[in-house]
């Protein structure tokens, strides 16, 4: 579908752990799963806003990424400790994506809140910005969100909904030589004009091709709708997170599986199919020759 998006644009950039990057190659594991770090620029690529990830070692090593969590957004480049958060955005825990994720407590979602909150202790409450969440089924053969101003309920219209490709996402292919894109559409009406986009960026160079192999660090580009309120941006962005937490963080596209039934393997994931809120990746993998000795 040809369309335009003409408002402001924004960069998403992961930054890369590289000792999260080795053992998860090595092992074929989250063991050593790290807090994501976000920078968000602007136009001029200059840093407007940076987002840590707050959560239990522990959880994201065992359950991520669907482990509960919060992102402090910032203003400005900092180490999270310096700055007071500008926005807070929070993901309850949920239960691995089943096909399909007919039930709440599969459905990903992330909750913005206005300022700095400890929604993560689920001791303080504030000022709720806007929610994007699933539906359910996920959108049955493309992976879709939707947004909601304030806080969700069964009985409210979404503002706006975001949808994925069809059916194939993410995987080594995909990544490097088709990047997906996805739309952010008007939620009413038949007619789905295009308001925005989330691009995830393709690979520039060997070191890039080498961070989508081996890592789960990933860049996305934004286009906002033209004469967006500060609101609708920082859903936006937030969907752009979700977006990366719920397809593209399960490690790298290359890596050991050293429990296969036939023994150790290394595995390529050449593409993941979507289907009704789950991803089935489809890889290739190259055995390790048994000695008869």
């Amino acid at each position: 579908m040809p369309h335009e998006v003409g408002g402001e644009v924004y960069f998403v950039k992961q930054k890369v752990d590289y000792l999260e990057a080795i053992a998860s190659t090595a092992t074929g594991g989250g063991c050593l799963e790290q807090a994501n770090t976000y920078s968000i620029l602007d136009a001029k690529g200059e840093t407007a806003y940076t987002a840590f990830e707050r959560s239990s070692c522990c959880c994201r090593c065992c359950c991520a990424p669907y482990h509960k969590f919060q992102l402090d957004i910032v203003e400005g480049k900092s180490d999270g400790k310096d700055k007071p958060a500008v926005l807070t955005m929070y993901h309850p825990f949920k239960c691995p994506a089943c096909c399909p994720i007919c039930i709440d407590y599969c459905r990903g979602e992330i909750i913005v809140y206005d300022g700095a909150v400890n929604a993560y202790e689920e001791d303080e409450e504030g000022e709720v910005l806007s929610t994007i969440k699933q539906p359910t089924c996920g959108g049955y053969l493309r992976p879709t969100l939707q947004a909601f101003d304030g806080a969700y309920s069964d009985d409210k219209e979404p503002a706006y909904t975001i949808k994925g490709p069809f059916c194939c996402i993410g995987g080594l292919c995909g990544e490097c030589c088709c990047p997906p894109t996805f739309n952010i559409l008007q939620a009413k009406g038949e007619d789905e004009k295009v308001l925005a986009e989330i691009k995830k960026d393709k690979p520039e160079g060997v070191g890039g091709a080498m961070k989508e192999a081996f890592s789960d660090a990933d860049n996305f580009t934004i286009n906002m709708p033209p004469g967006a309120t500060s609101n609708v941006k920082s859903a936006i962005i937030a969907s752009s997170l979700l977006i990366d937490y719920l397809f593209f963080e399960s490690d790298g596209n290359i890596y050991c599986d050293l429990f296969a039934q036939n023994g150790p393997e290394l595995k390529c994931v050449c593409c993941n199919l979507y289907c009704c809120g789950a991803i089935v990746p489809c890889y290739c993998a190259l055995k390790a020759n048994k000695s008869d000795d």
